[in-house]
């Protein structure tokens, strides 16, 4: 990683989601703080300072995240239809005696204790090179920059110290994805050779084999229980969500990577695209961005980390130059 993108960005704490929290689970506090407990508890009722072992958070959206252990961060990252709206990068970490903090997009919520210290330590890895923050801002004279001008780029609080092993399962998918999803996935790795320039990414992946397990993520867009296994599936997702990706963290380093499809839209995987369908590659390029480690550029962007897909856009199968800074940034 580039130490001079991420300090550069030490301001902008609300560009990027949280680096994971690294807690003395099993110390008690002075004055023992009370416990939330269910299957639907609220940000509201995390706002209290409980401290909570076990159920579920449900976001003001709607979207449920099962609970984390202590000492990690679950974060969620979808891609929206250009339609649809985009949801928000959401994550949930739990500190372990401080309670759970939650940020959507940089509007941070849950124990003021927990966010306090999430804030400190994540301020404290990127002052010392090994944290998230926002690559060079977007250039030009008011018309929207191309995907070889555009030096944009957000990085997460999360990266991966060793190859990503995933498992595929098809059931119910709506194009020939393992493929599609393995262009996506490669489209990272390696020397990559991008709007002139040649850069060499050591982000890695391995695809396994197919599996009969799900990927742990829900149809409200929330992340459930991990298994240590990465898995791409399909499944129901909110109208609006294309795909949906659940990264899970431990002091800023990843370990599992899950990814949900949307069943509820026609999809593409062929050389070519038409009609009123979603290119899967395209989509897999941008969630396995994410995967990576890194976030949204701007709307107006013709970046893969776009927020959104049209139909049949293909052009997010290739990165631009911002991607590739950004990737190069991060690995």
């Amino acid at each position: 990683m580039r130490t001079s993108s991420v300090t550069a960005a030490v301001v902008a704490l609300g560009t990027a989601l949280v680096a994971v929290v690294t807690t003395s689970v099993g110390v008690a506090p002075a004055h023992a703080a009370p416990s939330c407990r269910g299957d639907r508890i609220t940000v509201a009722e995390l706002s209290g300072g409980c401290v909570v072992a076990s159920g579920s958070v449900v976001l003001p959206d709607g979207r449920v995240f099962a609970v984390p252990d202590a000492g990690t961060t679950v974060t969620a990252l979808p891609v929206a239809t250009t339609t649809g709206g985009d949801p928000g990068d959401a994550s949930v970490t739990n500190t372990g005696a401080a309670g759970i903090a939650v940020a959507v997009d940089g509007r941070w919520s849950g124990a003021p204790a927990a966010v306090r210290r999430v804030l400190a330590l994540r301020e404290g890895r990127v002052a010392a090179g090994h944290g998230a923050g926002a690559g060079a801002a977007t250039t030009g004279t008011g018309s929207a920059a191309s995907s070889c001008t555009d030096r944009s780029y957000t990085l997460l609080a999360y990266r991966w110290t060793r190859d990503v092993r995933w498992w595929s399962n098809p059931t119910g998918a709506k194009a020939a994805d393992r493929v599609a999803i393995r262009a996506g996935a490669t489209a990272w790795s390696g020397r990559l050779g991008t709007c002139g320039r040649s850069i060499t990414s050591s982000a890695a992946n391995t695809w396994v084999s197919t599996t009969a397990r799900t990927p742990a993520v829900s149809s409200t867009g929330g992340c459930g229980d991990p298994d240590r296994r990465s898995v791409t599936g399909w499944g129901s997702l909110p109208a609006g969500t294309l795909a949906t990706t659940c990264v899970w963290s431990q002091d800023g380093i990843a370990v599992e990577a899950d990814q949900r499809y949307s069943t509820r839209y026609a999809w593409s995987s062929t050389a070519t695209c038409s009609g009123n369908r979603y290119d899967l590659r395209g989509v897999a390029t941008h969630e396995w961005g994410h995967a990576y480690g890194l976030g949204h550029t701007a709307a107006s962007s013709a970046l893969v980390m776009k927020p959104a897909a049209a139909p049949c856009d293909v052009a997010q199968r290739s990165l631009g130059l911002g991607d590739a800074l950004g990737i190069d940034a991060r690995y």
